[in-house]
């Protein structure tokens, strides 16, 4: 059984919503052309609105606010499903900093996963998630977090524990701690035997240069795509039964979950 997936390593306009939904729109087209009709998941690095900032208060919408809207309108017309990353405003005022999977034809995101941990000055306006969670796309399960989540293994344990055989990293990982981001990729990958889809943001901010980087790593730790320094845009086929069929021959995750069962 096999997956295809467009991680997609791009710019992020500073603090700039409307000028950043032109290169989603390109992407979406991309892809479009790339694979017609069939079911393909396009990939954004976190807070692709407006690129990783703590100034949230005057960019963030509600859910299903202007932007997020004109992201599904995309996903729509183009007939290709989409992981996005976005900082929101929820009802009862909180910021949240936000995973969507959206499918076409769908009214709302089918999928909303909230960063669990919020790196350094984000904790001034973003409200820590609470829960690592799967969903189901093209007969995998995938599970979704965000940048410095990566660091914190516990929460990709508990995905698999939920099932998990893709994992997704979106992120503004910058360039000082480049070496990090790839070592940690290919040690989730390894010790949860699972696939891993690091999808980093290209390009500069005000304060800081990302180099890209991004990631998919095969359940035996082995990079089989990466994007280089610069804007790309490939298709990556994700292949569940090299997953399956290394859990079943070396079953590492499968003595971990009995024991973590047992409570042993």
């Amino acid at each position: 059984m096999f997956i295809k997936l467009f991680p997609a390593q791009i710019p992020i306009l500073w603090k700039d919503p409307e000028g950043n939904l032109d290169s989603l729109a390109d992407c979406f087209a991309r892809v479009a052309a790339k694979a017609p009709g069939e079911e393909a998941l396009l990939i954004f690095p976190e807070m692709v609105s407006t690129g990783f900032t703590d100034e949230l208060e005057s960019l963030v919408e509600p859910p299903g606010g202007r932007w997020e809207r004109a992201i599904q309108a995309m996903v729509d017309a183009h007939g290709v499903a989409a992981l996005v990353g976005i900082a929101r405003k929820q009802a009862d005022g909180a910021i949240t900093n936000d995973t969507l999977l959206l499918r076409p034809g769908k009214p709302a995101p089918e999928h909303v996963y909230h960063k669990i941990r919020p790196f350094r000055s984000e904790h001034k306006v973003v409200t820590p998630g609470s829960e690592v969670s799967v969903f189901a796309f093209g007969g995998a399960q995938v599970c979704p977090l965000i940048c410095y989540d990566l660091r914190f293994p516990e929460l990709f344990r508990t995905g698999l524990r939920k099932g998990a055989e893709i994992f997704v990293v979106m992120a503004n990982w910058p360039s000082p701690r480049h070496a990090h981001w790839e070592i940690l990729l290919q040690a989730r990958a390894i010790e949860n035997q699972a696939y891993v889809v690091g999808v980093n943001r290209c390009g500069r901010d005000p304060n800081l240069d990302y180099q890209g980087g991004t990631l998919v790593v095969d359940p035996h730790g082995e990079v089989v795509h990466h994007a280089g320094t610069g804007e790309n845009l490939s298709e990556v086929v994700a292949d569940l039964e090299r997953v399956r069929h290394w859990r079943e021959e070396f079953p590492a995750t499968r003595d971990y979950l009995h024991r973590a069962i047992d409570g042993a």
